[in-house]
């Protein structure tokens, strides 16, 4: 009932005492009271009935579809007070998320809320932002199947394309409201204004002067409560555009008799208006006449709006301290919230560090571990590697063993040959010489590189400081040979090879190189 017929709730309620209620009824009634109270256009002073509303809502029932509505009507109320400031979007836009959370939401919140939200916009210039709401209320109004809801939202889009001169949009809104006349009632008055406007704009003054008094004829009929001053303001302006100064006059001077408050803040203009008529027509002394008259009550709107303002801003100023309070307390709950934030991000990271940590020492054990087998197998393979080695120079050794006294065997044979068969003796001798050079020969024979000499020794011969003998010699003693197995390889004596093993070692010194091989 509250949506078709305002006036009879309103009138309902004015029999009911709320102070018999319980706490929740007085906050229905409250609730009931404002809405009504916006549906009939009466002036709100203050919006403390419906704030109190909310409050209870807010503390007692926040699931409530009523919470919603109250916080929608709180933004609303504040608008018709008057109020520019945030505290009129910051309710709507609280209804909105509620609205949003809402498991089975009704249309008609969402019809509510986002019409309300686009209205703000539209009246802050955004008309963007206004356009994407509206919209939005056109999808509620269209599930929800209320033809008043679908008429305010057509009208609302069709002015909010006008402010943006964009007049071939605002055609095809105006002609889907064209198509409401005579059909929901109260709404013709807002059709013929919505059809003057357009016309004005196209530059069609004869439309535009017949929706305007057609406006005047449905006023007279159905008794609409709207100021006729207004009404023949725009009859006025209307003649004006087609040069019909006498008609504009008479239109003009009863928008001056029919103003029932001096006060309004646009009063002024409706005697200035008579005074551009009465100039256009020569009348100077009702020209001069009615802008002393406009001058004045321009003066009196004036000091109204001041005096207005001044309250306001003590409003304001008092809504200010509360509002400042309520922000300290926001950042107050906010610093604590950070702060817990930040421990536990500190306490993230700390785990995470020890947990890196952790896995660094695991994989440095296990690499620890792998090069402890890599160096066991190593020494396993050296060792094998040592036995063989040993093996193949006591081999060598006897097979030298064996070449020597074959040596001294072959020259004790040659000397019974020196007179008697010089010419064998002589081949004998050639054999004996080139087995001797042979042998002297060997570490050009056997002369290795560098890779095979670092493997052997684990020495690096970058600056070329050890000839091929000297390599030979400490490849030798990698191997573990004794002098006597050195001698016998070397094709030298014992006392050449402690020289040489002498030499070798200090020349090793000398340039700072590891001589552990020497181990004698």
């Amino acid at each position: 009932m509250v949506d078709s017929v305002p006036q009879l709730v309103s009138d309902s309620l004015q029999r009911v005492d709320p102070e018999s209620m319980d706490r929740s009824n007085r906050a229905y009634y409250g609730l009931l009271k404002v809405i009504s109270d916006d549906k009939t256009y009466v002036n709100f002073t203050t919006d403390s009935l419906i704030n109190s509303v909310s409050d209870h809502y807010r503390l007692h029932d926040p699931k409530n579809s009523n919470y919603i509505r109250a916080l929608a009507y709180q933004g609303i109320v504040r608008t018709r007070i008057g109020v520019k400031d945030s505290t009129v979007y910051e309710p709507l836009r609280e209804a909105g998320k509620l609205f949003a959370a809402m498991a089975d939401p009704a249309p008609s919140l969402g019809y509510l809320i986002n019409y309300f939200l686009g209205n703000i916009h539209y009246n802050n210039r955004n008309y963007a932002s206004a356009d994407e709401y509206f919209r939005r209320t056109l999808g509620y109004a269209r599930e929800e199947r209320d033809s008043i809801h679908l008429f305010d939202t057509y009208l609302a889009l069709y002015w909010n394309e006008m402010e943006q001169k964009k007049f071939d949009k605002g055609k095809l809104y105006l002609d889907t409201l064209s198509s409401f006349y005579n059909r929901v009632s109260g709404k013709d008055f807002f059709i013929l204004n919505a059809q003057s406007i357009y016309f004005d704009v196209i530059d069609e003054p004869e439309k535009a002067l017949e929706r305007e008094k057609e406006l005047l004829r449905i006023t007279y009929r159905q008794k609409e409560n709207i100021e006729l001053s207004r009404l023949y303001y725009n009859i006025s302006y209307r003649y004006i555009g087609l040069e019909q100064l006498d008609s504009a006059m008479l239109y003009a001077q009863m928008a001056t008799d029919m103003i029932e408050d001096t006060s309004y803040v646009y009063s002024h203009l409706y005697y200035e208006n008579v005074a551009n008529i009465a100039e256009k027509q020569e009348n100077y002394v009702l020209s001069n006449n009615c802008r002393k008259q406009a001058s004045e009550l321009y003066k009196s709107s004036v000091r109204d709006r001041l005096d207005t303002q001044i309250v306001e801003l003590e409003k304001k100023y008092d809504l200010s301290e509360a509002e400042n309070e309520a922000l300290r307390a926001r950042q107050q709950n906010l610093r604590i919230i950070i702060g817990a934030l930040i421990l536990v991000i500190i306490l993230i990271f700390i785990l995470m560090y020890a947990w890196k940590v952790r896995r660094t020492a695991r994989l440095k054990l296990m690499n620890a571990e792998y090069k402890m087998q890599q160096q066991e197998l190593q020494a396993k393979i050296l060792r094998e590697e040592a036995g063989k080695r040993k093996w193949l120079l006591q081999l060598y050794s006897h097979i030298s063993g064996r070449l020597a006294f074959l040596q001294g065997e072959f020259e004790t044979l040659t000397q019974r040959y020196i007179s008697s068969h010089p010419r064998v003796y002589r081949e004998m001798e050639k054999i004996l010489k080139n087995t001797d050079t042979e042998l002297r020969d060997i570490t050009k024979t056997l002369a290795t590189d560098d890779e095979t000499f670092y493997a052997y020794t684990q020495l690096k011969d970058e600056d070329g400081i050890f000839n091929a003998t000297e390599k030979m010699l400490l490849m030798l003693l990698a191997c573990n040979a004794d002098n006597r197995q050195l001698a016998t390889f070397m094709n030298t004596s014992l006392e050449s090879i402690r020289v040489r093993k002498s030499q070798l070692k200090r020349k090793m010194q000398e340039k700072n190189m590891d001589t552990t091989l020497f181990h004698e």
